[in-house]
């Protein structure tokens, strides 16, 4: 090719020698609310950040129902020890930014589940797996889905390899562990609903229980995964005007007498 018939040649480039924008310069931080909920220990956890108000859309509008994924052993006063025979170490809590004022997010309960592997753990060859759920609507018509698992163990003197359930056998225990579920968790507000999951009032009750129809392994009857089904006022997403400001503010993050009086007698 003849030298000068291509003028873009003879052209520097502009856009290599253009400085970069941090980007960020254009977001802000905000810290992470912990509501008052008996098994949570901290008032705040870390902080998260979201782009400036910028083009008619707000930074509360950026944040407004970001889910935050949280190992329950770190909501603690002290670090625990970390094993799969401690509860909080197994557990993800997961937390929806509900409301944002000022420099912090409260936060909303959202679902709950087992780590993955505390579940895997779990798992054994020569057993069987029961496994069971029920919708959950609480006081403030909140509607969870709650899903639970057992596991058989072998019993006392036992010579065979299997430890396998009749499928009657079966349908009693799953039977009775949404008897339990119901009776432990429904007709309950959703701060008392989330606080008897983080003290696994359904395990204790599961290992009373089940026991008398069939011998269930230690630790292998626990309430696995929480779901949210449906809030109420729940409106578009991103649209965090219809969230009910003042159970956020004045229940979900008030602590109560109440509260503390069950936290004293828990320890």
């Amino acid at each position: 090719m003849a030298v000068g018939k291509n003028k873009r040649l003879s052209k520097k480039g502009k856009a290599r020698n253009r400085r970069r924008a941090d980007a960020f310069e254009k977001k802000r931080w905000f810290r992470l609310k912990m509501p008052k909920i008996q098994g949570i220990k901290v008032d705040n956890y870390g902080w998260i950040c979201a782009n400036r108000t910028a083009q008619g859309k707000t930074v509360e509008s950026h944040l407004y129902d970001r889910v935050c994924t949280i190992r329950c052993g770190d909501l603690q006063a002290e670090p625990q020890p970390d094993n799969n025979d401690h509860l909080n170490t197994t557990i993800n809590l997961k937390l929806r930014i509900a409301l944002t004022e000022g420099k912090q997010c409260f936060l909303d309960f959202y679902g709950y589940e087992l780590t993955r592997d505390r579940t895997c753990s779990m798992m054994k060859k020569w057993v069987s797996l029961i496994e069971a759920h029920v919708d959950i609507k609480t006081t403030d018509n909140y509607v969870f889905r709650v899903f639970a698992m057992a596991l058989t163990k072998k019993q006392d003197g036992q010579c065979k390899k299997t430890s396998y359930a009749k499928t009657s056998q079966v349908k009693r225990i799953r039977n009775r562990m949404i008897e339990i579920m119901q009776n432990e968790l429904a007709d309950k507000g959703t701060k008392e609903f989330v606080g008897r999951l983080l003290v696994d009032k359904c395990g204790d009750a599961f290992k009373k229980e089940l026991s008398f129809i069939f011998p269930i392994k230690d630790g292998g009857a626990c309430i696995r995964k929480v779901k949210l089904i449906k809030r109420p006022g729940q409106g578009t997403l991103g649209d965090c005007n219809k969230e009910d400001k003042r159970r956020i503010k004045e229940v979900l993050h008030a602590e109560s007498a109440m509260d503390l009086n069950e936290e004293e007698e828990m320890n």
